[in-house]
């Protein structure tokens, strides 16, 4: 708390501090209206004296007029930076959200990272803005009417605010309950969040396997348990509330029992116990605004041990002993693998999974520059992972993976991928346009630019055939395309950027052989260096080298056709690939 106060609200501290001189420029002047309504009466209980009547009743007036104005300043002054202050902490989140290992996000589902982003800093605004308006309120109103009260009598200004020890010793057993129930709510509402997520973004699949049904019903379950942790704090809230009103009846009981015997006694005028009783009133709302603010409390508590988790994660770090290149290393080696061993965290790995067994195991490789390095194996061999471990999605042990004459480990992330380009296994597309997915990111591509990557994509045709050509929404992650479309949209992306080196994991998988050979030729005819996971021959034939991965190590090297003649079921492979996905 200390540390969000220090970072996100101190900086607005004229705001507040603004915020609190209206605020106590308000509740004197609500301090004026009982002693002038005091006045009226104690003109009446005096053989009705009316002397002075209508100015006493315009000041009032006027007191509740100005009242207004400044009250409406004091919450513009408060709410203003909170609201700003929400604002500047989701961007901090979000902005430590992308700078986030692939770990991370294993462990945290989107739709529970958006509620904690969402919903859990909402509950933080309100806190340094409603919350810290109504305790400023209680604090100046208490002390303001307490002295008032006390300048009047002692005993029954005593006698007033003995309610409020029964409310601080309710209020510390009620806590701890209101806690509990804020943050199993806090979490029922992040898993809501997350599996309605889920099924809007796999809305597709839901329908085409007529699966509604089950999906309705697990919401149902997630919202059920939404609305019984929220009934939880509804039923404590049921019960503080009017117990805070029932305190603040019970001082009033003492006015009118103690009160009128002081009167009786002629220690009191009557004046006075109507204004001990206005100020009793005024004290009611803040005595009932205590188990608000409890709740406020309690879910900002909750809040920020939501939001503590992303802010506490690590992001993705430079190793200060990060190793320098061997020596066996020439200067036209692209990308160098030196005994490389690499075991699943428990972060990364299934529950039950064996994390003892390494995944990837390559003592030797080295990738000239322009190299054309064809991966095979098969389906769990390690490739992917391979290609995660390069541009770090993975870390792999420091010293075992050098791109540019540089241990990946001691580059910094972005700088390591600007280097690196990366067509992922499953292509995940923007809700944009097919001229904004290819612009995303990087400085818009002028007219020739654009044709020219579409055309090298093998997606000129496409194009022309949409009436808005590059500028077709293509909607929810390419959903209006095709599955050879999305891929070849997603090369397209990836050729816009002109990396030195390109990462293609399975990338032709959905594309029909005259089209693929098409992108072939497109694809290697670069400088660039390129490490291409396939089972498609024709992709295999056009790779300089080829290495078959087998349970994470290289079991064989070699020209495809070579390899085809060592490892005959590889044919195989292809085949269960293509049908795979064809059904797919």
């Amino acid at each position: 708390l200390w540390q969000l106060t220090k970072n996100f609200a101190f900086p607005h501290w004229p705001w507040f501090a603004a915020g609190l001189v209206f605020l106590a420029i308000t509740n004197l002047i609500t301090l004026q209206i009982p002693q002038l309504a005091k006045e009226i009466v104690n003109q009446l209980a005096e053989a009705g004296a009316m002397e002075g009547m209508a100015q006493i009743a315009l000041a009032i007036i006027g007191l509740g007029t100005l009242q207004m104005f400044i009250r409406a300043l004091s919450r513009i002054f408060i709410f203003w930076p909170g609201r700003k202050l929400e604002a500047e902490v989701k961007e901090h989140l979000f902005t430590k959200v992308l700078r986030l290992p692939v770990s991370f996000f294993l462990q945290h589902g989107m739709g529970d990272l958006i509620s904690r982003i969402s919903n859990d800093v909402n509950h933080l605004r309100v806190f340094y803005a409603f919350g810290f308006l109504q305790f400023a309120n209680i604090a100046f109103l208490t002390a303001f009417i307490i002295t008032q009260m006390l300048s009047v009598h002692v005993a029954l200004t005593i006698l007033c605010l003995l309610p409020l020890v029964a409310m601080f010793l309710i209020t510390r057993m009620i806590v701890p309950k209101m806690h509990a129930a804020s943050k199993e709510n806090q979490v029922a509402v992040g898993a809501l969040t997350n599996r309605v997520t889920e099924s809007f973004v796999n809305i597709h699949v839901i329908q085409t396997n007529s699966i509604e049904d089950t999906f309705l019903q697990r919401c149902k379950t997630e919202n059920d348990k939404v609305y019984e942790s929220h009934m939880k704090l509804v039923f404590i809230r049921t019960y503080l509330f009017p117990l805070m009103t029932c305190l603040a009846g019970m001082s009033q009981l003492a006015i009118l029992f103690y009160g009128g015997y002081q009167v009786i006694q002629g220690h009191l005028t009557v004046g006075d116990i109507l204004a001990f009783n206005i100020y009793i009133g005024l004290l009611t709302f803040p005595l009932t605004a205590v188990g608000i603010i409890l709740a406020i409390v309690q879910r900002a508590k909750t809040a920020i041990d939501r939001v503590k988790d992303i802010d506490i994660a690590t992001e993705e770090q430079v190793s200060p002993r990060a190793k320098a290149l061997p020596h066996d290393v020439k200067g036209d080696v692209a990308i160098a693998i030196r005994g490389l061993t690499y075991r699943f965290p428990q972060s990364i790995a299934e529950a039950d999974a064996d994390t003892s067994t390494p995944v990837i195991q390559i003592p030797l490789l080295d990738i000239p520059k322009g190299e054309k390095l064809g991966i095979v194996g098969p389906i769990g061999s390690g490739k992917s992972t391979l290609l995660h471990l390069i541009t770090r999605l993975y870390d792999p042990p420091e010293g075992t993976i050098f791109v540019g004459g540089h241990d990946v480990m001691g580059m910094p992330p972005q700088e390591l991928r600007q280097q690196v380009g990366y067509a992922l296994q499953s292509v995940h597309l923007f809700s944009e346009s097919i001229a904004g997915n290819l612009n995303f990111g990087i400085t818009a591509l002028t007219p020739d630019k654009l044709q020219s990557v579409v055309s090298n994509a093998a997606l000129t045709s496409d194009v022309e055939g949409f009436t808005k050509g590059l500028s077709t929404e293509i909607g929810e992650r390419g959903l209006r395309l095709s599955g050879g479309q999305k891929q070849r949209l997603a090369i397209a992306r990836l050729l816009a950027r002109s990396h030195p080196i390109v990462l293609l994991d399975d990338v032709l998988s959905a594309v029909d052989q005259k089209t693929e050979q098409q992108l072939i030729a497109n694809l290697f005819q670069k400088d660039q260096t390129a490490l291409v996971v396939s089972h498609r021959e024709s992709a295999l034939q056009a790779c300089d080298r080829v290495i078959l991965l087998e349970r994470g190590a290289i079991a064989d090297e070699g020209t495809y056709p070579d390899l085809l003649k060592r490892h005959p079921h590889l044919e195989n492979l292809d085949q269960t690939t293509t049908a795979l996905s064809q059904a797919n």
